[in-house]
């Protein structure tokens, strides 16, 4: 089993104990992410319900993640789509070669 790790984590002008397998300094590291992002929604939407401003920044981490899956996804396709070109360019000359 994996060593818990207690860290004290500041998020939108709350502290909260957090236990976690995670390195406690990517730990801050995530929760001065989390921070920030929902201090940015904050500021552009002048909200000041603290729940309503968690989900906003909660959707727009979201969004980044989808986005970057998605675009990672595409450069395998691609990737893939040009080492079978470049594989049937091998084969052929191989063929040629050979004949």
């Amino acid at each position: 089993m994996a060593e818990q790790n207690k860290v004290v984590i500041q998020v939108y002008g709350k502290e909260y104990s957090i236990t976690s397998s995670e390195n406690p300094e990517v730990t801050q590291e995530y929760a001065t992410f989390i921070d920030s992002v929902m201090r940015g929604i904050g500021k552009k939407t002048s909200l000041t319900n603290q729940n309503r401003v968690a989900i906003l920044a909660l959707l727009q981490i979201t969004h980044e993640l989808f986005q970057a899956k998605n675009k990672s996804k595409s450069d395998s396709s691609e990737y893939d789509r040009k080492m079978d070109a470049l594989i049937g360019e091998i084969e052929t000359a191989i063929s040629e070669e050979g004949a």
